[in-house]
């Protein structure tokens, strides 16, 4: 075994030794770093606290997690409990390097922290992303390098957005509402493109057999369907949002928890009621399939920058900007 990564099952041994003791914590703490937690946080964000914040970590999120899965895909290497005397307290599928929920937990909160600028939320930050770090660790189902790997990714989507928002925003409100959603939709397509080049690149390349039957969806596109779908809804709905709406996330204590309340309903719903339509489209590979799972969250980012703040308009729970 690699001398690195052999010191890396080490560690997660020392980590592991604790167990079950913080078993329950560090999956608590893993949690805090997953898809379904961001579509708690970044809904909360647009809805109640600023949407051009939200949005702007919407896309932070997707463009972490896609640069993250690209090279899990491309390095292909795998997870400690698939190599090692480690025990598997989470299971995953996909490749280990670098860790998307180091990567994920990173940007956004370090994206979050950048922006408003407060002391609470930077210590908060750095204690989320440490934590979920090492809880990945714990569990073993991430190598030390993995996690170091994915703080890099992270860091590095901070700084692109810091320096390149100002350049491309100007250059997007240049284009008329059509044309600024065409460059969504032309991005999420680049998405997806990508990500078929990488899995031709590495079809060739077989898994070693010890550990090929864990990596069951390491290879493939539909994740990239997935933020590809996510990028384009939320990119039109934002520009109708801006155009049409004028929301602003302002009102009384009882007015954002009722709109954060609402818009998660519609979040579940819209989910589940297309997954419930569509059945096992929702798990195929198919062209079908993927066409299915980019439209399904195309509607869910949809639901979440636009057509909630229209529902919250309409209710009075929000007020447009101006009045």
């Amino acid at each position: 075994m690699n001398p690195l990564l052999n010191l890396g099952i080490q560690i997660i041994q020392a980590l592991q030794a604790m167990s079950p003791v913080f078993d329950g914590v560090m999956k608590f703490f893993s949690f805090l770093g997953t898809v379904e937690f961001y579509l708690l946080l970044i809904p909360f964000v647009y809805w109640v606290v600023n949407p051009q914040l939200g949005f702007r970590l919407l896309l932070v999120l997707i463009s972490t997690d896609f640069l993250a899965l690209s090279f899990k895909q491309l390095f292909r290497q795998p997870r400690p409990y698939w190599i090692g005397d480690v025990k598997a307290l989470a299971e995953e599928t996909s490749y280990g390097l670098p860790s998307s929920h180091a990567s994920d937990s990173l940007a956004v909160w370090g994206y979050l922290a950048y922006r408003l600028n407060k002391n609470w939320l930077w210590a908060l930050g750095v204690v989320l992303v440490m934590v979920i770090g090492l809880s990945r660790m714990y569990l073993g189902v991430h190598f030390p390098t993995d996690v170091l790997g994915g703080w890099l990714i992270g860091l590095a989507m901070i700084v692109i957005f810091a320096v390149g928002e100002p350049w491309a925003v100007s250059r997007l409100e240049r284009l008329s509402a059509g044309s600024q959603i065409g460059v969504g939709f032309a991005i999420s397509l680049l998405i997806i493109l990508v990500g078929w080049i990488i899995n031709l690149l590495v079809a060739p390349l077989p898994d070693p057999p010890e550990w090929a039957r864990f990596a069951l969806g390491a290879r493939g596109v539909s994740h990239y369907f997935t933020l590809a779908g996510s990028l384009f809804g939320a990119a039109a709905g934002y520009v109708l949002m801006r155009s049409r709406l004028r929301f602003q996330a302002h009102g009384s204590g009882w007015q954002r928890v009722a709109r954060f309340l609402l818009g998660i309903a519609g979040v579940l719903v819209i989910y589940l009621s297309l997954d419930m339509l569509f059945g096992s489209l929702a798990a195929d590979e198919s062209i079908l399939g993927l066409v299915f799972r980019y439209f399904r969250f195309s509607a869910v980012t949809f639901w979440v920058v636009f057509l909630a703040p229209w529902v919250f308009l309409k209710l009075r729970l929000a007020e447009p900007t101006g009045r």
